[in-house]
């Protein structure tokens, strides 16, 4: 399975890719085979530039698990290799791309809810985009200075910026809703991605932009 712009696009740390296990190939790829926490299987792990190919193999018969490749199955192993798969390409993200883990949560969201492969807009900047089939935007998550939202604080924070109803707006709670960085303020709120804000409020402010979105 192609977990296509799963990362940014930003240079690998190769160090951080050695000491997980990678191995580099002279095509500019990483590769790392590694036995799977469910019994009888092992996951190929192929990296290349910000993207990921995920092979499962059944050790036994040797054959790829092709199982693992077809979007409807929903077995409990399928499920379980996923997990697997899903949760080390978020640890390789965050070791080796700086991903923060918010952010991967979000786009791992967007896509389970509504088929949305996140872009890269901005030449030389780590910026997502998430569209409606349209080609509009519903999402724009960014790095930014933290003091861009919260005067006198220091370092970097993750955002999204989304579209939101009017009440919200007017009403920021200045905790995890905040007024619209580098976007029109009339329209657009700045959603705090740390580790604080409430799972169902940040799904809830996701559904919210993409249904306003026209």
């Amino acid at each position: 399975m192609l977990y296509a712009s799963c990362f940014p696009n930003v240079p690998v740390d190769e160090t951080a890719m050695r000491a997980l296990g990678f191995l580099p190939r002279e095509s500019g790829a990483w590769l790392l085979e590694k036995k799977a926490e469910t019994p009888g299987f092992s996951i190929t792990y192929r990296v290349e530039g910000n993207s990921c190919r995920v092979e499962v193999t059944d050790t036994e018969s040797g054959w790829e698990y092709d199982l693992f490749n077809v979007p409807s199955s929903g077995g409990a192993t399928v499920r379980a290799l996923r997990e697997e798969a899903e949760g080390f390409l978020a640890e390789v993200g965050r070791r080796c791309f700086g991903v923060r883990p918010r952010r991967a949560e979000v786009l791992r969201y967007c896509k389970e809810t509504y088929g949305t492969e996140a872009d890269y807009p901005f030449q030389d900047s780590d910026a997502q985009v998430v569209r409606k089939p349209s080609g509009k935007w519903y999402g724009l998550l960014m790095t930014i200075p933290a003091d861009k939202l919260i005067p006198g604080k220091r370092g970097e924070v993750e955002v999204i910026n989304l579209k939101a109803t009017p009440a919200r707006i007017e009403n920021p709670d200045f905790r995890y809703v905040f007024p619209a960085w580098h976007m029109n303020r009339k329209y657009w709120i700045s959603v705090l991605l740390d580790s604080a804000i409430p799972e169902d409020l940040l799904h809830t402010l996701i559904d919210e932009s993409y249904g306003l979105v026209r």
